[in-house]
């Protein structure tokens, strides 16, 4: 019988299943004033700087808050008010960068695409010749919503030749995907703890190239949300932050940098996560479900399936069942409905894809369900496992 690592298995596209020693972190209290937490949050500045290779042009800044306020805080930061944004919206992720530009009142203009496929360098091309307005492009990197990784170098390399500063929303992609912020030279990296790095929610990280740091000084109209001031305090108080910081939080991202360095980093991290996307996608079409991508289009960290056309399924009881037995898994966002997804991010390995599948098994035979194949044969193209 396969061992149950994890009492609940949180298969979302964050936050996810933690590592049991992550969280024994968030026991010990720390007083933010002292030289503990400072050094701790120096050694999670240096450590982001270190797996983009933003060592000597880049800085970075953690902030409270999700990495949706780290997102917003860059929008003020580096996008002056006689600026432009280009958002590129292909994904569920793409619309949400969108509101919060414009939500915050920027001059924004979308481009938009279908989920597939990917847009190119010409794209790019095309819509910055169209609008010489435009100052800074804005992207997803992973779209969780969907699964798909969008070409962030082929952009970044448009947008140098342009001129025009490249953002990117790297919330579910970093720590797990290579992202080179100097050779890329990026305005920003817009940053989660609670993906690919494996640790909890509550605060949001922007790493950000130091010369454009430097020109944000006074350009937020949020107080709480100024990288630039944070970024000043924290470089002239030794690494103590101007607010109160989630200190359990920060020792629980200490200790999940610990294991993301003792697995070797970024390239092995990836590895495992592409393994268990493998047995899983494999392990689901065996049984009849097709997924909305195929897979040179998806980012193995989670997987989106088409229900199935059987009318004894409802995703809401089949989520019951999941959940029942201890899993719990996501529905497809409004870009890709009729779907659900299965995370793949977190403290996962081969024996935990064993038990996922039997249980998906059990809840599905729970329901009554006969076949797993798919309303539209045609829409979700699966291929040979």
């Amino acid at each position: 019988m396969t061992e149950r690592r994890h009492d609940l298995y949180l298969l979302t596209p964050g936050p996810l299943t933690v590592a049991p020693e992550v969280k024994r972190e968030m026991l010990a209290d720390r007083s933010p004033n002292a030289e503990p937490h400072s050094a701790l949050t120096a050694m999670v500045r240096d450590y982001m700087l270190e797996l983009c290779n933003g060592r000597g042009t880049h800085e970075c800044v953690p902030i409270q808050g999700s990495a949706t306020y780290a997102i917003e805080a860059a929008f003020h930061a580096f996008v002056p008010r006689d600026g432009k944004l280009l958002v590129i919206q292909n994904g569920f992720y793409g619309m949400r960068l969108r509101e919060i530009a414009e939500g915050i009142g920027l001059a924004v203009t979308a481009l938009e695409f279908p989920m597939l496929p990917l847009p190119t360098g010409t794209d790019i091309e095309a819509a910055l010749a169209a609008d010489p307005a435009i100052t800074h492009i804005v992207l997803c990197h992973v779209d969780t919503g969907t699964g798909i990784r969008n070409p962030v170098e082929e952009i970044a390399a448009v947008a140098s030749r342009r001129g025009v500063g490249v953002l990117v929303d790297a919330v579910a992609s970093f720590g797990t995907f290579p992202l080179d912020a100097a050779a890329l030279d990026l305005t920003a990296i817009m940053i989660s703890p609670n993906k690919g790095l494996e640790g909890v929610p509550g605060i949001g990280i922007v790493v950000a190239k130091r010369s454009e740091l430097e020109e944000a000084k006074g350009r937020s109209p949020s107080v709480v949300l100024d990288l630039h001031a944070q970024w000043r305090f924290l470089e002239e108080k030794g690494n103590q932050w101007r607010w109160t910081p989630p200190t359990h939080v920060i020792g629980a991202l200490g200790k999940a940098i610990e294991r993301h360095r003792a697995e070797g980093g970024a390239a092995p991290r990836l590895a495992r996560y592409r393994a268990n996307w493998r047995r899983l996608v494999d392990g689901m079409r065996q049984r009849g479900f097709a997924t909305l991508l195929p897979d040179e289009a998806a980012a193995p960290i989670i997987a989106t399936f088409h229900d199935p056309a059987d009318p004894a399924y409802d995703f809401r009881k089949f989520y019951l069942a999941m959940e029942k037995r201890g899993f719990i898994i996501f529905p497809g966002r409004l870009t890709a409905a009729g779907t659900f997804r299965i995370g793949l991010m977190g403290d996962l390995v081969e024996s935990d894809i064993t038990l996922i599948l039997e249980a998906i098994d059990e809840s599905l035979a729970e329901l009554g369900v006969a076949s797993f194949a798919p309303r539209d044969e045609g829409a979700s193209a699966p291929a040979a496992a």
